[in-house]
């Protein structure tokens, strides 16, 4: 059974990929951009916007564990 991710899970996952390089202001920016992109369009496109792949959670959910 697939199990069905929030939307701040998902975007929060998109935004992981970002932590390192962008400021918190303009992590802001692209929370806010990210968070309309899930509610203009819903998850499964949101999903292929930022390219969220089964991989893609996994790695994140891995760095949630450490």
């Amino acid at each position: 059974m697939a199990l069905a991710y929030t939307k701040e899970f998902l975007v929060d996952a998109f935004l992981y990929r970002y932590k390192e390089v962008l400021s918190m202001e303009r992590m802001d920016n692209l929370r806010k951009i990210a968070e309309k992109d899930y509610d203009e369009n819903g998850k499964d496109v949101f999903r292929k916007h930022t390219a969220l792949d089964a991989e893609a959670i996994k790695t994140y959910k891995t760095w949630l564990k450490k």
